[in-house]
């Protein structure tokens, strides 16, 4: 059952507006994304991403912050020795002091963040921090990307962090899951907001890529691609000491490949891979070191002809 024009209409309508007032608070940056994209020959936009950056501190401004506390504790300690009486007072306005000085030390961190800006485009990307100076990376020199997981201490919880792109240079830049698209007019959970929508009046709106969509269009499949040449050419491809080659798949301790007829599907989750075979029992093969990168993995079996499966969760 469609929906009444009337219905439609006030949608389309409410989608329009929010369209426009995404335009809006980024206009300066679509602007900027648009010069940055013809001054580096990257075409035109696909997507304009944020996210907030809170920068490491140095050893200095560390030994800076930690510099009353010590004092404080040194100060007790010595009125404590010559004084014990006057300590007590002293002791009884630490807990005050303590949230003070943790107050202080939240607004310094604070006052140090900032906004990176990310520009996707058809040719590549470029990071831009407040200073204006865009730092480009192109596809076609993206050299490995995985799919960054963290360790949350158990084997089986792991956290997605996002995208780690390795360049021909040996540069690594990471992309945080938690960039947003700021041309999304639902925020971060616009594309569960359009998924619910009736088909014929979401097919109506202008797609808004995820930078999850971004990277995987435009990078991981040109890995892939180069990987499974390199396969096909009888070389060997390997993720979290997992082998792939032209005759089958091999895991870190495993002498021989086990040949793909012998395979009858792979399944892949984060630091986990299981080769389930036509007779047999299933292969287990755990890396708990590195949960990263199985993504582009099973991409590279499934463009083998090997049936695979990816689950994204720890």
């Amino acid at each position: 059952m469609g929906m009444r024009p009337e219905a439609r209409q006030q949608l389309e309508e409410r989608h329009r507006r929010r369209v426009e007032q995404a335009q809006q608070r980024s206009a300066a940056n679509v602007r900027h994304a648009v010069q940055v994209g013809l001054a580096l020959g990257l075409g035109e936009p696909l997507g304009l991403y944020h996210t907030e950056i809170t920068p490491p501190m140095g050893a200095r401004r560390v030994l800076l912050l930690l510099a009353p506390v010590a004092a404080f504790v040194s100060g007790v300690v010595l009125i404590m020795l010559w004084a014990p009486d006057a300590a007590i007072p002293v002791l009884g306005v630490s807990p005050v002091l303590a949230g003070a000085y943790i107050l202080v030390c939240a607004v310094l961190t604070g006052r140090r963040r900032f906004t990176r800006w990310l520009y996707g485009y058809p040719g590549g990307l470029a990071e831009v921090d407040p200073d204006g100076q865009p730092r480009p990376v192109r596809w076609d020199e993206v050299a490995d990307v995985v799919d960054h997981w963290t360790s949350a201490g158990s084997d089986s919880t792991w956290t997605y962090e996002g995208f780690l792109l390795t360049v021909g240079d040996g540069r690594t830049m990471a992309i945080p899951a938690n960039y947003q698209n700021a041309l999304d007019p639902y925020g971060p959970g616009g594309g569960l907001i359009v998924a619910l929508l009736p088909a014929e009046v979401a097919a109506a709106f202008p797609r808004v890529l995820p930078i999850a969509e971004l990277i995987t269009e435009q990078a991981v499949a040109r890995v892939v691609a180069r990987q499974v040449a390199v396969v096909r050419a009888g070389g060997v491809v390997g993720r979290g000491g997992v082998r792939v080659t032209r005759d089958g798949i091999a895991g870190p301790k495993d002498a021989t490949v086990t040949p793909w007829a012998a395979v009858e599907r792979v399944e892949l989750r984060p630091g986990r891979v299981k080769v389930r075979l036509t007779s047999g029992k299933a292969r287990k093969h755990d890396n708990y070191r590195d949960g990263s990168g199985y993504e582009v993995l099973c991409r590279l079996v499934m463009a083998l002809g090997v049936q695979a499966s990816y689950e994204a969760s720890g």
